[in-house]
């Protein structure tokens, strides 16, 4: 198996206030070379029937910056099934090994908005692509169930440019609304303290996140809502749940993690604050 390569140019947008590449833009990495990769195989038509993300694992390595050389992703097939695959990447500035992840698709029919079994010369084609596995640390999950009102709550507000051609919101808009209810959701506990400003003593770093995509979102005027709550305070590092819901009826559209790590002005992880730790204890599900 020789698995696809694609290369992606950072882009200055694609830089934080931290002065590396944002956690989120490798996820739009990701989407490019998955759709560069389809439409350069034999069924490009996939991608107008209908494809869809299930789910993203993602650990991040190292830190990539703009200016240097295009992020190189090596892409493969991990899993094959009847109207689900898997595909993993491995992600490279230069030599430097930045990040891997995994997504779940599945072959989707747009006109008839229900899942569809993958044809036997798309599955003959995702065969060839057919590798080894990627696994993940498994990120911490809640120790008890926990219901809607007890998280800290965000708005997320849609807007049109986050919509894809079928109408949905774009996956990768679902962790730049993680990325701003946890930012949020941190606001008051590290008040005055230093937080990864240009020039700060200490910062905080993604090391690993996911997302399991339930319900599509689409657009409206009135904003969705975000709930948090911290599942774990280690000593470096918190893991954050995020659960996207409708303000008025019972249904979650997607649930997040993310594993968020204190760490110096070179990105190694340091202790947690005592009075940190302190104002994050009231935000933190406890069995």
């Amino acid at each position: 198996m020789t698995p696809y390569v694609y290369r992606a140019r950072v882009r200055w947008a694609d830089q934080d206030p931290q002065g590396h590449v944002n956690n989120v833009a490798y996820l739009d990495y990701m989407q490019e070379a998955r759709v560069d990769w389809i439409l350069n195989g034999p069924h490009a038509s996939m991608l107008s029937e209908g494809v869809l993300v299930v789910s993203h694992q993602i650990e991040y390595l190292a830190q990539s910056m703009f200016g240097a050389d295009p992020i190189m992703i090596r892409l493969w097939v991990t899993d094959l099934g009847g109207a689900r695959f898997a595909v993993a990447y491995d992600i490279y500035q230069g030599e430097t090994h930045v990040a891997r992840a995994k997504t779940v698709l599945a072959t989707y029919d747009v006109a008839g908005q229900r899942l569809r079994r993958l044809e036997d010369e798309e599955r003959a084609w995702l065969r060839e692509f057919l590798g080894e596995p990627m696994d993940f640390r498994p990120l911490p999950q809640p120790a008890v169930d926990w219901v809607s009102g007890f998280g800290y709550e965000h708005p997320l507000r849609v807007r049109w440019s986050e919509l894809d051609p079928y109408d949905h919101v774009n996956n990768v808009s679902y962790l730049t609304y993680l990325q701003e209810a946890t930012i949020a959701m941190m606001e008051e506990p590290r008040r005055d303290l230093p937080w990864g400003r240009p020039g700060d003593a200490r910062t905080w770093v993604v090391a690993a996140q996911d997302m399991t995509y339930k319900l599509p979102m689409t657009y409206q005027i009135e904003p969705y809502l975000g709930e948090v709550v911290i599942l774990r305070v280690g000593s470096t590092s918190v893991t954050f749940e995020l659960r996207i819901r409708d303000q008025h009826v019972d249904v979650t559209y997607a649930v997040g993690h993310l594993v968020l790590v204190h760490a110096d002005a070179h990105g190694t992880p340091v202790p947690l604050p005592a009075i940190l730790r302190e104002r994050l204890r009231p935000l933190t599900l406890i069995a």
